[in-house]
């Protein structure tokens, strides 16, 4: 724990911040036990291979792989919330849905390339799509193991029932900790008793159909809320099967430092030794491929976007010129060779 976090004067700021290390994945899984311990009996009950379980977590120790071990789908950049800590409402990319026409393109390289993961995030909210339940239907058909990332304030009823029915695998819900209050202030446009709802709708609704997926809490806690963490994880283990501690971090290029984490690499502007380029391919609502998750979150060049599967497939975008640098130059810590990571949060 103590590797996990650490106190820090900032210089920038000069008053003390509670520094993050999200980079140091031995103290990241002691910290994270429990959760971890569930998703790893799930994942191999859903024949996900040993080897890429821990070939996911210590890249460093293997060869440079030819195709991802999962892909990020971004159903849409558009959201119903305002969360102050989130870049969504800045207008870094532009706004849209992603079309059948690419969606049917995703689906086609991910049969192709044999991954046995994705999972449906972004910079939006995957469950404001329209054919929401036709994409998750299809990619539970066509992989191992979906997730989805979402914020659980779901007017639609049928959205719980369309995720449990398509078989996901894992649902991600995304809190606030610290009650009502933090919550609503936390996210604009959200209302609190309808996250309860809706979480007690989805608990009742996998009973009713037996079904095998794992609801999952994403604890997003403050510095000041954590001592109170046990207390916190007690409240919210009644509405899901995982609570994942979550610690709220500040993001390059978003102007929000109000109780937050702050992560070692941004702050001292050091490159992290991540695990993102090794593992990942992000595809957004367009078809534009990034080079990583955390570069959604950036505007202009920086975003570095690789291609689009309208022109490129993954496997060939994967393994371009670029990610080949940056796989080598992390693994060598050539930092010349990943400029873009100087100062991210890292992974």
């Amino acid at each position: 724990m103590k590797r996990i976090f650490s106190q820090f004067d900032s210089d920038l700021n000069n008053k003390e911040h509670l520094i993050y290390d999200r980079t140091n994945k031995i103290a990241e899984i002691i910290y994270r036990f429990e959760p971890y311990r569930k998703l790893f009996w799930q994942s191999l009950k859903k024949r996900i291979p040993l080897g890429e379980l821990i070939r996911a977590r210590f890249p460093f120790l293997f060869p440079n792989p030819c195709k991802p071990i999962y892909t990020t789908v971004e159903f849409t950049n558009i959201c119903n919330l305002i969360c102050v800590y989130c870049s969504s409402h800045l207008g870094f990319r532009p706004q849209g849905m992603m079309s059948s026409e690419t969606f049917s393109k995703f689906l086609q390289n991910v049969r192709e390339l044999d991954v046995n993961r994705v999972h449906i995030v972004g910079n939006g909210e995957p469950t404001l799509h329209p054919e929401l339940s036709f994409f998750v239907q299809k990619l539970s058909q066509s992989v191992k193991y979906v997730d989805v990332v979402t914020n659980g304030q779901w007017s639609n009823e049928s959205i719980p029932y369309a995720l449990i029915n398509a078989a996901v695998d894992r649902i991600d819900i995304s809190v606030d900790a610290g009650g009502m209050n933090n919550y609503e202030k936390s996210r604009r446009g959200a209302c609190f008793d309808k996250l309860i709802f809706n979480l007690r709708k989805l608990q009742e609704i996998k009973r009713e159909l037996k079904a095998s997926t794992l609801i999952n809490i994403r604890l997003m806690l403050r510095p000041s809320q954590k001592y109170k963490e046990r207390k916190l994880i007690a409240y919210w283990s009644q509405f899901g099967d995982i609570v994942m501690r979550s610690p709220l971090v500040h993001l390059d290029q978003i102007d929000y430092d109000e109780d937050i984490y702050r992560v070692l690499q941004e702050e001292i502007q050091a490159y992290p030794k991540c695990i993102q380029v090794f593992n990942n391919i992000s595809v957004m609502w367009n078809g534009d491929v990034s080079m990583c998750d955390f570069l959604l979150y950036r505007k202009g060049p920086s975003a570095m976007i690789l291609g689009n599967i309208h022109k490129d497939s993954i496997k060939e975008l994967f393994n371009c010129p670029m990610m080949i640098q940056y796989r080598n130059g992390h693994k060598k810590r050539n930092l010349e060779k990943i400029p873009f990571c100087k100062g991210c949060i890292g992974d």
